[in-house]
């Protein structure tokens, strides 16, 4: 506590002191702070009375000194005073004359400067080279603010770039699995014409058409009228061609040059066609004679995806014969253990087909993989999941050739990609349609049938038999009642029903999720909101059967909404379209307000669309052009980033989600900051059969035995408690002998 004005000025002294050690260009210096006070004195005043901020709080931290009748001194005033003369006048007295709190205050004019001789000089030359410090402080500090700036400019640079590069290997991506799914359905299409020059009763059906009068032609009327009206897709007419159209014109020509060939004849027009039409379609033969079989006895062994999600794959073994029901990868493993993780005890000896319930990766992603192992492998599905197959294997390769050159580490071996094109395309010749409802036979007489699971495009489950002997497998599986726009749900074929084992998925077996319907209803009205309000909403997707729903629920439940297609979503659906277009209610997804982002045009898009929907991929925003829209569209408060499944713990999306939950108050995208005012918020629109659902089906089938796969053990231990209550046997998810 200072008792006199001198004291006091030591003690405002020592703060400037502190400031000036505490300073960069002293820091590094072990300087004693009393000898530094002793030698700086007028230096350190001089700090005072060049911060107006360092004066404003020792004034306030020393009012009551400066206040008190002991410590109170005119010089001391005007030394901490707001007024930088007044305060620079007093620094410089109170610098030259030490003294000069020692006696009152008088006026500045009176004041007479210290002789040469003062002992102050030395600390004249201090004051000078603290003065230098200070100074060359101010620059460093200026140049430091301004390569800071530079440096903010080549971040911002940088990102810019980034951002760019990353569309442009998306788009390339997109060309080249677009290129790739283009090449192999124009080889399929010229191995099917040189099939059909070689079918004789093809050219017989062919020629019986041409004679036989052409059906009469009705308007066409379109799937959306037929809804309004509540009307069958059995009512429509079947399509015929447009009259002038070349197939008609080639018909009708055909028909004329037959009917004078006959005209020159004796054979009747009618008995031509009996012979045409025995030579297309000949008599079915008699079935042999029924063979009985014995019980035979069969083991089935899960290899993966059995007490977790990823990497599905099920071996069932029946005497000689060895099929596998499903071959996935692993997303979040290396490379080198991205297949089924117990692969290796099929691998050990003959495989002689493969079952592929349906063309998500999880399912069918190492199939490639196992192809250049077995050569002659059979791959058996359906013609839709066969029509998938290759846009997702194509897509894979990318993946793995991007994650090979960017996970590379130069003091260890890169891991290599499972499979590249070469195998892809082998895989697709080894792909063989199954139609749907029909038996397969294979090594030994084991049979294979295929029955619709709903889940996504193409989907099935397999009834396998060797003997008396039944296994069902589901694959993934949605009901009925889930409501799917894109598929209905599974129907259990009668070869299913008393199985000596089902093996059935568990993705939600928990109890408590949410209804899908009500969840549509959210997230539409969340869309709705956003873009009333003048957003645009962006809805990361996985690029296969999820997209595909949320865009038919856009089209279905928001008409006119404008929606953009981003990613592999775009192919995936085109392949929807196509494949369905033969059925009785075919999908149609794009139209004038569903448009596909063409290549390179991101940015102008974006722009332009100041209210609407984006539909990308991927549905974690862990890459794709998802990352790049979600850049743009996250900092904006009247935009909303809609998460539609399930997310990694080590995701983007997930990370996302936590912030959105309040548990977290960073986000980085991409190894890039992001200020985050969108709305962000997620809806369980899974194409996955809930619990009850899955207890319905388990119901129907009525099986001897049920094992839970493709699920988390822990919900799967209560679900199995939960279905031993309702008098079924769950056997666990390991080895199982029949």
């Amino acid at each position: 506590m200072a008792t006199s004005p001198g004291q006091l000025l030591i003690v405002l002294v020592g703060e400037a002191a502190d400031v000036a050690l505490a300073s960069d260009t002293l820091a590094g210096y072990d300087l004693d702070r009393a000898a530094f006070v002793s030698r700086n004195r007028s230096s350190l005043l001089t700090i005072i009375a060049s911060q107006p901020t360092l004066r404003a709080r020792l004034a306030v931290k020393y009012s009551a000194q400066l206040a008190s009748a002991l410590t109170r001194h005119a010089l001391l005033d005007d030394l901490l005073a707001a007024d930088t003369q007044t305060s620079a006048s007093a620094a410089r007295r109170l610098g030259a004359d030490p003294a000069a709190l020692a006696r009152p205050a008088s006026s500045p004019g009176h004041f007479t400067p210290p002789r040469a001789s003062s002992p102050l000089r030395p600390a004249s030359a201090d004051a000078r080279r603290v003065s230098q410090l200070l100074r060359r402080l101010e620059h460093a500090r200026a140049r430091r603010d301004q390569a800071r700036g530079q440096l903010d400019h080549a971040q911002r640079d940088l990102r810019a770039v980034k951002a760019e590069r990353d569309a442009a290997i998306s788009d390339r991506d997109e060309a080249l699995t677009n290129a790739d799914s283009l090449r192999v359905q124009l080889g399929a299409e010229r191995a099917r014409s040189a099939a059909l020059t070689r079918d004789v009763g093809h050219a017989a059906a062919v020629l019986a058409a041409a004679l036989r009068p052409a059906p009469a032609i009705e308007p066409e009327r379109d799937v959306r009228e037929l809804d309004r009206q509540d009307g069958s897709a059995a009512d429509l007419p079947i399509a015929n061609d447009e009259l002038g159209s070349p197939a008609t014109a080639m018909r009708d020509l055909t028909h004329n040059l037959i009917t004078r060939a006959l005209a020159d004849t004796d054979l009747d027009v009618n008995v031509l066609l009996s012979v045409l039409d025995a030579v297309a379609l000949p008599p079915m033969p008699t079935p042999p004679r029924a063979v009985q079989t014995r019980q035979r006895e069969m083991t089935v062994t899960p290899l993966g995806g059995g007490t977790d999600i990823g990497g599905s794959c099920l071996l069932v073994e029946a005497g000689d014969a060895r099929i596998l029901v499903d071959c996935g990868i692993r997303p979040k493993h290396r490379l080198s253990r991205i297949g089924p993780p117990d692969l290796e005890q099929a691998l050990a000896g003959r495989i002689d087909a493969v079952v592929i319930t349906h063309a998500h990766s999880d399912h069918a992603g190492f199939v490639p993989a196992l192809v250049a192992r077995y050569p002659s492998i059979e791959v058996l599905t359906t013609a839709d999941t066969a029509a998938l197959l290759p846009t997702m294997w194509h897509d894979s390769v990318k993946v793995f050739e991007r994650a090979a050159h960017e996970h590379a580490d130069p003091w260890e071996l890169a891991d290599q990609p499972p499979f590249r094109t070469p195998h892809v395309l082998a895989a697709i010749n080894r792909v063989r349609a199954v139609p749907v409802g029909s038996v397969f036979t294979t090594t030994g007489g084991v049979t294979i049938e295929l029955f619709p699971a709903g889940h996504i495009l193409g989907a099935v489950g397999a009834v396998i038999t060797a003997g008396s002997t039944r296994v069902t497998v589901t694959g993934d599986v949605s009901t009925s009642s889930q409501s799917q726009a894109s598929v209905s749900g599974l129907v259990v074929p009668d070869a299913a029903r008393g199985s000596d084992l089902l093996v059935i998925e568990s993705t939600y077996c928990r109890k408590g999720n949410s209804p899908r319907t009500r969840e549509i209803e959210r997230f539409i009205d969340t869309v709705r909101d956003t873009v009333d309000r003048g957003g645009r909403v962006l809805v990361p997707a996985f690029a296969l059967g999820r997209a595909q729903e949320v865009l038919l629920t856009l089209r279905n439940e928001l008409p006119g909404m404008p929606v953009l297609v981003d990613g592999l979503a775009k192919e995936i659906s085109r392949i929807y379209e196509q494949q369905t277009s033969s059925h009785e209610r075919p999908l149609r997804i794009f139209n004038d307000d569903i448009r596909q982002v063409t290549p390179g045009t991101r940015r102008e898009q974006y722009l332009a669309m100041r209210r609407g929907v984006i539909v990308t991929t991927s549905g974690m925003l862990t890459g794709g052009p998802a990352v790049i829209w979600a850049r743009w569209l996250l900092p904006d408060p009247k935009a909303a980033l809609l998460i539609s499944g399930y997310q990694d713990e080590e995701s983007a999306g997930a990370e996302l989600l936590a912030l959105a939950d309040g548990s977290s108050s960073r986000f980085s995208l991409d190894g890039e900051p992001i200020e985050v005012n969108a709305n962000v918020a997620k809806f369980a629109l899974s194409a996955h059969a809930d619990r009850a659902g899955l207890a319905s089906i388990i119901a129907d089938v009525r099986p001897d035995q049920v094992m839970l796969v493709h699920g988390l053990a822990s919900a799967q231990r209560e679900f199995a408690d939960h279905l031993r209550r309702r008098g079924h046997t769950v056997v666990p998810t390991a080895r199982c002998v029949l």
